[in-house]
């Protein structure tokens, strides 16, 4: 099929005319496709802005959590990030009281879910058993990551055994990470619920869960092994002298 020079010139005239009859409409939608896309840079650049914003507060939050405490001291250098402490009570109410104000300005950072567990250990430390376990159970919810929710999971068993009211439930919880071999905290499960036995003075069921971790988890190489294998046989050795 040929095309004239003037077929080409007269669709070239009737696209020109046409878009001259719709340019309201022309102009609009591209207008509509810039403020789309400097929204979405705009939108973008808020949210690393507020993922820094959310990091930089954790450090500093950090610090205060790892602060000392100093019997007798008084610390009036920085009264919201204090850098010491006089008793426990002061430094773990102060940690949980940060730790909640950060997850609540940052509710929408990647990295919320750990202000809640900082939170969740202050409250534990001060003996508020059921806050805790509301605060840490919120944010195993909130964790994207199936590893950390494992582990945490763990955390959590750990913090219903430190409650009279929920110790039952938090050592059925213990021991079904210690029992699925799948798990990934299963390593760290097994530790820790031979050490529940160990500290209730069973040390039968102790050695059955630690010769279980050793077994599975030991190395030849001890660089590759967690620290939970040399206390799991550091014990099993108190157990066989006793024994």
């Amino acid at each position: 099929m040929e095309f004239s020079k003037n077929t080409i010139l007269e669709s070239l005239d009737r696209a020109l005319d046409t878009l001259m009859k719709h340019k309201k409409q022309t102009l609009i939608g591209i207008g509509l496709t810039i403020s789309l896309v400097i929204t979405g840079i705009g939108y973008t650049m808020y949210r690393q802005q507020m993922q820094v914003k959310a990091h930089s507060m954790f450090v500093a939050a950090l610090k205060v959590y790892e602060a000392p405490v100093v019997e007798g001291s008084v610390n009036k250098s920085d009264v919201k990030m204090p850098t010491q402490f006089a008793t426990e009570q002061e430094k773990w109410n102060k940690v949980q009281e940060i730790f909640k104000d950060a997850y609540n300005n940052h509710k929408d950072a990647g990295i919320a879910p750990y202000f809640l567990t900082y939170q969740a250990d202050a409250l534990a430390h001060l003996g508020k058993f059921d806050d805790a376990i509301q605060a840490l159970t919120k944010a195993i919810h909130l964790m994207k990551s199936p590893e950390l929710k494992s582990f945490y999971q763990v955390k959590l068993a750990l913090v219903k055994l430190d409650s009279q009211k929920h110790q039952q439930e938090g050592l059925t919880e213990l021991k079904k990470y210690a029992d699925d071999q799948q798990a990934f905290s299963n390593e760290c499960a097994l530790y820790y619920i031979g050490n529940y036995f160990w500290c209730k003075k069973d040390f039968v069921q102790a050695r059955n869960y630690w010769q279980q971790l050793v077994i599975k988890y030991g190395s030849k190489d001890t660089k590759l092994q967690s620290g939970f294998i040399d206390l799991a046989k550091s014990k099993l050795r108190l157990i066989s002298a006793d024994f």
